[in-house]
Formats: structure tokens, C-alpha cells, sequence
């Protein structure tokens, strides 16, 4: 895929749309659920065909080739988030970048450049779910 890609941002926020809800224990209201077997018979019971799941959408999540570092790099970096603590609890204000650059250490200027983009990019999807802003 390009690297310029509308289609490559929007693939990496899924990813970090998935992850960030997976981290908090929630699912991601814009995506749709299957349903199992047991719960499509129920329907089927009543007349209504539903698709049944093989795998619930929460278990896996599809990664691109061209996506597949820059997500790597992310979910590696999950440690590396600056907290503020308040009397209102928490709230998630970014990546460290100092403390990322030195953890994916190695890349050339330009792999880093390219990767910081990408990683920019899921930061700001993963940020109000991170936060409790989601709808």
C-alpha cells in the first residue's frame, strides 16, 4: 500500500481504536458484532436468520503488510504513555517519544521519521478512548 495512503491512516487508527478498547476492556461501538451460535439459534427460533461468528470481532484484528511495523512499534510502546494523575482520576496525555525513540533504537533518520508519522497517528485515535472521550 502507499505510503501516502488515506486508506494505510485509517487502517493504522483501527488498530488503535482495537487496542485502546481492548485496554480498557470495552468494544468498539463502530464496529459490528457477530453473533455466536447458540445466540444466532435463538434468532433462527424465532425466523430470523443472523450470521454466526467464527471468531468474535474482540479476538482478532487484521494488520496490513504495510502496516504490520508501525503497529508492532505501537503495541510495543505501551508503556511508554504519559499519565497525569488528578483528583478526578488519570488521563493518558501521549507517547513519550524521548523514551520511545530510544526503545525502537536502531531505525535510520528517515525509518524513524516514517514510523513517528504512523505512530503520531494512532496516538490521537487511541487518545479519547484512552481518556473515556469516546461516543
Amino acid at each position: 500500500c502507499s505510503k501516502h495512503s488515506g486508506t494505510k491512516g485509517k487502517k493504522l487508527m483501527a488498530a488503535a481504536r482495537a487496542w485502546a478498547f481492548a485496554r480498557r476492556g470495552l468494544i468498539d461501538p463502530e464496529v459490528s458484532l457477530q453473533l455466536d451460535r447458540e445466540t444466532a439459534s435463538d434468532f433462527e427460533a424465532l425466523g430470523v436468520a443472523v450470521p454466526v461468528a467464527q471468531v468474535s470481532e474482540a479476538e482478532c484484528f487484521d494488520v496490513w503488510r504495510c502496516n504490520w511495523r508501525s503497529v508492532t512499534a505501537f503495541l510495543s510502546l505501551e508503556t511508554q504513555w504519559r499519565v497525569a494523575a488528578g483528583p478526578a482520576g488519570f488521563a493518558f496525555l501521549g507517547l513519550d517519544y524521548t523514551a520511545a525513540k530510544a526503545s525502537l533504537c536502531g531505525r535510520s533518520r528517515r525509518a524513524w521519521q516514517n514510523l513517528l508519522a504512523d505512530l503520531q497517528i494512532m496516538e490521537r485515535a487511541a487518545l479519547p478512548i484512552l481518556n473515556g472521550e469516546h461516543p
